[in-house]
């Protein structure tokens, strides 16, 4: 048995998810076509409603009044061919993901086939125009149109998100390095201290220990927050901004400025930060035990 016989051997008849209810357009000139493909789509086993057009521009207009699940296209017409009225519909903005089938005849198939490569669902030739044939491509042209919406909005949802990650990286060098430089200033401060006094060393490490509990509650906002936070927003760049309460540096604010570290002095290897997918904590602007303001510079709450 070849693969593909493997392959339709495994699928169960039952298998096929049919929608609850297709808004459904004929594109057809023959009055008598089009009253066969409605008796046809009325033998469906789910809700339907249907429109005619008998022509390109009548179906231009159909278009830019309703949004159509499944539409029928007839490859001759009065004023074109069915190629012109799939490509109207893939740039219709209302209707460009609807699910097409080309109705042709039996020496077209070069027609049908150039229908597919322009991204058409299905084709059917008007001589196989039965109640299976014709459920079969319908309910295979929305299944195709189903997949092709939802691989869409991943993407698209993909897109975004990586954007947001992008933007949210930028944002967390741009608070860690001013505390990082000035931790590495502070240590190359304490190479004085054998000429310093016991309040002056005391000092300086009271410095250190104050940037390390920065950089440290910065950490703590990282491990607290929550991807999924990121799933219930719009994924705008403000909406994102607002999530991770990043949507304005506040290192100026709070940090003053802080002259790089010299070309020659020993700088650790940076450490990439990652968010933890185990986290159960808050997120960033999520409520804190201390009174003093994160690194994000938001106050924090008791």
């Amino acid at each position: 048995m070849s693969q593909i016989g493997k392959i339709h051997a495994k699928i169960r008849p039952d298998a096929t998810v049919l929608p609850d209810f297709a808004s459904i357009l004929v594109v057809d000139d023959q009055r008598f076509d089009r009253a066969r493909l409605i008796r046809l789509i009325g033998g469906l086993e789910f809700d339907t409603h249907v429109a005619e057009a008998d022509s390109l521009e009548t179906m231009g207009s159909m278009l830019q009044k309703d949004k159509f699940d499944l539409i029928l296209l007839d490859y001759n017409l009065p004023d074109g061919t069915g190629l012109q009225g799939l490509e109207a519909v893939r740039l219709d903005p209302k209707n460009r993901q609807a699910a097409t089938i080309m109705i042709t005849g039996d020496d077209q198939n070069e027609i049908a086939i150039e229908a597919l490569k322009r991204g058409c669902s299905d084709y059917i030739t008007k001589d196989d125009l039965s109640p299976a044939a014709f459920r079969r491509a319908s309910i295979n042209a929305l299944q195709k149109s189903h997949l092709s919406i939802g691989i869409e909005n991943q993407d698209s949802k993909r897109q975004k998100m990586e954007a947001v990650l992008e933007r949210f990286s930028t944002e967390c060098a741009s608070e860690i390095k001013p505390v990082v430089s000035r931790m590495m200033r502070q240590m190359r401060d304490l190479r004085e201290a054998p000429s310093l006094s016991k309040e002056q060393a005391t000092e300086r490490i009271c410095r250190i220990e104050k940037s390390c509990m920065r950089l440290w509650e910065f950490l703590d906002d990282l491990e607290r927050y929550k991807g999924t936070d990121l799933s219930h927003q719009a994924f705008s760049e403000q909406s994102a901004a607002a999530a991770l309460g990043v949507g304005e540096s506040h290192v100026s604010q709070q940090v003053p400025p802080v002259a790089p570290p010299p070309s020659d002095a020993p700088v650790a290897k940076p450490r990439r930060l990652t968010l933890s997918k185990n986290s159960s904590g808050k997120a960033l602007a999520a409520k804190r035990k201390s009174a003093r303001p994160s690194v994000f510079g938001k106050p924090r709450q008791e």
